[in-house]
């Protein structure tokens, strides 16, 4: 796999690691919905009735098709002409999803964590918390690369990120051209 810059290194194993995390565990509902459901049940000699397993499969093709959606509107699967990789420059047509879909898979990462740690909380049960980790870690590698994942726009000239403003926070330390005009 071939990558514009760093960033979209670590754009592209974050879509990796979303879609192999979601793709694991909607094997595991698909293939054994009834082992799933067995583990996580509190109630001893609980026999899975065919409702749990059909939940169980549907929230694994669910989950299937979210980390198909993740590879394909990323760019990791190549939809049309493949040669130059994709960006995430505002004006690359090839991937046009990547910035939402890097949002929406984080924000769902997140819900899941402290869904997960909630269900931890309340029966105690150690699945739990190994999915809110796993959840935890995407969230915190979605999160960086949505702070520090695009392109920065760096003056060539100053060498300063256009997007920045002194809002709350102003630089006073910093070259300003007008005052360094008037003590001349």
């Amino acid at each position: 796999m071939r990558v514009a810059n760093k960033e979209m290194g670590a754009f592209h194993g974050y879509a990796l690691s979303t879609a192999a995390w979601l793709g694991l565990q909607s094997g595991t509902l698909i293939l054994f919905p009834k082992l799933i459901t067995s583990l996580l049940t509190e109630v001893e000699g609980h026999h899975t009735s065919d409702l749990e397993v059909y939940f169980a499969r549907s929230l694994g093709f669910a989950l299937f098709t979210l980390s198909m959606t993740v590879l394909f509107l990323t760019g990791l699967v190549p939809i049309g002409a493949a040669g130059e990789p994709i960006t995430m420059e505002d004006a690359d047509p090839r991937a046009p999803y990547a910035g939402p879909i890097l949002l929406i898979t984080t924000l769902f990462h997140g819900m899941s964590t402290i869904y997960c740690y909630m269900r931890y909380a309340n029966s105690g049960q150690m699945g739990y918390v190994f999915g809110a980790l796993a959840y935890g870690a995407l969230t915190c590698f979605g999160g960086w690369c949505n702070i520090f994942g695009f392109s920065s726009r760096v003056s060539a000239r100053t060498g300063e990120d256009k997007r920045t403003s002194g809002f709350l926070f102003p630089n006073t330390s910093a070259y300003d051209k007008k005052a360094d005009r008037k003590a001349r």
